[in-house]
């Protein structure tokens, strides 16, 4: 006759699996599937062009679950370049991008951050110049606006002087000659 198990060792058995598959797992991924509604949620509000909520999710994921947060910095380096977020914001989205590639260097998001900290980059750039262009452009129409009010000016001192000319002229054909 065998030995009949008890519900207390099958119990035990589990928890020690269950201790030895957290072992071997490591944190990083419990935290993850932790994480899994949470990253959910926030996905379906950047879906729905709510850009705050998703921001306000993603955050809340990095601190409850910092260990798995590469997919949600990645998430917020996305948020803060998306062309339609009203509050974009390019160096914010660097920093993210850049938290991805240094805090969590075996991430499968790694060499996605990594080319799109290249991207964004060029875009940060690129809308800098266009700021600094768009300062000169203004700065040159005042000029232009200030130069046409000058040439006006002159005109009409032009103007003024011609219409003084002909009334000398005027002057000298009516008086005597001999004068």
């Amino acid at each position: 006759m065998g030995r009949k198990r008890i519900r207390q060792g099958k119990h035990l058995y589990l928890f020690i699996a269950c201790v030895i598959l957290a072992g071997i797992c490591g944190c990083t991924a419990l935290q993850g599937a932790l994480a899994r509604p949470d990253y959910w949620q926030a996905d379906h509000y950047r879906a729905g062009g709510n850009f705050d909520a998703a921001m306000k999710q993603y955050r809340q994921i990095v601190e409850l679950y910092p260990q798995a947060a590469d997919e949600a910095l990645f998430g917020m380096g996305c948020l803060y370049a998306h062309p339609r977020n009203p509050q974009r914001d390019y160096q914010k989205s660097l920093e993210a991008f850049r938290r991805v590639v240094d805090d969590y260097p075996g991430s499968k998001y790694r060499d996605a951050a990594e080319a799109f900290q290249s991207i964004v980059g060029e875009a940060a750039n690129r809308n800098s110049q266009a700021a600094f262009q768009k300062k000169q452009v203004e700065t040159l129409e005042k000029q232009v606006e200030g130069q046409q009010k000058q040439i006006e000016g002159l005109q009409k001192q032009i103007e003024q002087m011609k219409e003084i000319d002909r009334s000398l002229e005027e002057k000298r054909r009516k008086a005597p000659a001999g004068n």
